[in-house]
């Protein structure tokens, strides 16, 4: 035993020793280096190696290394508990497969240490820019879709409503009025029989005014109303095609009462037919592009022996491209207007009165522009400016000037007589409420002009005497006013409206004007009520509503005694034209007949 003992102990010294120079370097035991290492310092290398490898980390998932699984749970490895020489060492055979049940996260790969320690390559970088380069392409394009759509969506929504159109009309369906009459002109009585119809078909609409009347006194029928002027084209009152300001194109051609042009800061409550006998036929038209640009316009008188009131108005939308809503409105409009106007007043006889001061030509100038400020459900808000510059200086009317102010009739506010200008800027309101059972324009304007000029010149009172109303601007003097309009519609049944141009100071110098409309259509299915209403060179309010040589009316009042049989009354206070100008006539003409509704 003794001999044996030495033998045992050299070879295992020897066996030992042979081992060791075969594996100088590794460590049988590294796997197990977690038990016996200071877990806090391990924790903090591994937060600093972490900063180091997270762009690795982002390209692979770190793989979980999972040791002996005879003596540690695997629950216990993951990798963030391993030191990075056990992970090194672990990684040195050949391959180690991780069971699925030790895994740490969903997926794992096979990687070696150097892919740890070197991080990303430029291949993997690349790759990565290039992912993120497509997801903030796709964000881009997200976001312009986006854009696009909210254009879309406010270009599709319902345009503003221009309130220059004026409120829809009580009825805009077809009708057949008329009947027998009795009526009494210039002393002498008539019967006979006046015809009315209203045709609407889509766009187009016609009026004819037919009256034909027998003299009870010189048993003739009655000629007078279709000499001269239009003669047989008197028969029609208008024929239309669209509504202005709300199709793309709107022509008119006939009587053209209430018109404006613009904003009204030149035409404003024009009216080309002041005579119920000797009718004009003119043209009024606005036609507009795309609603980018348009032109309006009217001629007043297609008498041939003269170039009558002809005002055009070009004007454009610049930004009507835009999604923005108040940008979007602009409108800018410049308006030239003329007058040369020498139509005889009287067609027989040796005396023809004409026009003094219009012959050597009149003209006027006004630019403009408005916009929305507001549309919602139950209010629009309309903001507008103009300015206005008359030019009106006519050797004939300054040697009129001249004549009266040495006579001492004339008073003026200068010792020379110069063209005036006038600007204004105003707010319309159009309220809806409940469902448009009610609804209401109300236009509110400031004036303010120089000498020589009045507000609104080209109005009806410039038809009833133009050489009055251009000789009336001798005397006028520098001025501020309001102008203010209401409209209201009630039920679809009751349209009602008025409007007031009234300076600071109302006189001579500076009058006001009052007009008033009315449209009951079968009120109760009982009442029809038409009724307009103008008075101009107003020096005091008192006379409001007297009937003079300044004043014009129109009045209808029907009784339905069942659906088609009717008895009513015209009443109109209009003018005739006569050797010395215009003079005032009265019709009252009392009828019973049919009106008739498609």
């Amino acid at each position: 035993m003794r001999k044996v003992l030495p033998l045992l102990i050299v070879l295992i010294s020897l066996s030992t020793l042979s081992f060791a120079q075969e594996t100088p370097e590794e460590d049988p035991f590294a796997d197990y280096s977690y038990l016996w290492e200071d877990t806090k310092k391990d924790k903090k290398k591994k937060k600093k190696k972490n900063k180091e490898t997270n762009t690795a980390e982002q390209v692979a998932p770190a793989a979980a290394v999972v040791a002996d699984t005879t003596k540690v749970k695997p629950e216990t490895i993951t990798v963030d508990s391993l030191s990075q020489t056990a992970v090194a060492d672990s990684l040195a055979s050949e391959e180690l497969i991780i069971p699925t049940d030790t895994v740490v996260q969903d997926s794992y790969i096979f990687v070696d240490s150097t892919t740890l320690e070197e991080g990303p390559t430029t291949e993997e970088l690349a790759a990565l820019e290039a992912q993120q380069a497509a997801q903030d392409s796709t964000k881009q394009a997200q976001k312009a879709a986006k854009r696009e759509e909210r254009k879309d969506k406010d270009k599709d929504k319902e345009p503003a409503e221009d309130f220059r159109a004026g409120l829809p009309p009580v009825n805009n369906g077809s009708a057949i009025n008329g009947g027998f009459t009795y009526t009494v002109i210039d002393g002498k009585s008539y019967a006979g029989l006046v015809l009315a119809p209203e045709l609407s078909l889509g766009k187009v609409g016609v009026g004819l005014d037919v009256p034909i009347l027998y003299g009870i006194d010189d048993q003739s029928i009655r000629t007078e109303m279709y000499e001269d002027g239009v003669g047989a084209l008197r028969l029609l009152s208008y024929v239309r095609y669209g509504q202005q300001k709300v199709d793309p194109v709107y022509v008119k051609v006939g009587s053209l009462p209430g018109t404006m042009i613009g904003y009204g800061g030149l035409v404003n409550n024009y009216s080309n037919s002041i005579s119920y006998e000797k009718r004009k036929i003119g043209l009024h038209y606005d036609i507009n592009v795309k609603g980018l640009a348009g032109i309006e316009g009217m001629y007043s008188d297609f008498d041939p022996s003269s170039f009558n009131l002809f005002a055009v108005r070009p004007y454009v939308r610049p930004l009507s491209w835009t999604f923005v809503p108040i940008v979007r409105s602009l409108e800018i409009g410049a308006t030239y207007l003329s007058d040369h106007d020498q139509t005889h007043l009287l067609g027989t006889g040796d005396t023809n009165a004409t026009y003094a001061f219009t012959k050597d030509g009149i003209s006027a100038f006004n630019v403009d522009a408005g916009l929305t400020l507001l549309r919602v459900p139950f209010i629009q808000i309309d903001l507008f400016a103009n300015y206005s510059k008359l030019n009106v200086s006519t050797p004939a009317l300054l040697d009129s000037i001249d004549a009266q102010q040495t006579a001492g009739e004339l008073t003026m506010p200068s010792d020379e007589f110069t063209d005036g200008s006038g600007i204004s800027a105003g707010f319309n309101f159009r309220f809806h409420f409940i469902a448009d059972l009610l609804s209401t324009d109300l236009r509110i304007e400031r004036l303010s002009y120089s000498d020589y000029y009045l507000p609104q010149f080209f109005d009806t009172s410039y038809e009833i005497d133009k050489d009055g109303k251009l000789l009336s601007l001798a005397s006028v003097e520098k001025m501020q006013g309001i102008y203010g309009s209401i409209t209201g519609h009630i039920l679809q049944k009751v349209n009602i409206g008025g409007s007031l141009l009234l300076p600071d100071h109302i006189g001579e110098a500076a009058p006001a004007v009052v007009t008033l409309t009315a449209d009951v259509d079968r009120l109760f299915d009982k009442v029809s009520i038409h009724a307009k209403y103008f008075k101009g060179g107003l020096t005091e309010l008192n006379d409001a509503f007297t009937l003079d040589e300044r004043s014009l009316a129109k009045v209808r009042f029907v009784y339905h005694l069942n659906r088609f049989i009717v008895a009513g009354v015209d009443y109109f206070y209009t003018f005739t034209p006569t050797e010395n100008g215009y003079e005032t006539t009265q019709y009252i003409s009392p009828y019973f007949g049919l009106s008739i509704q498609f």
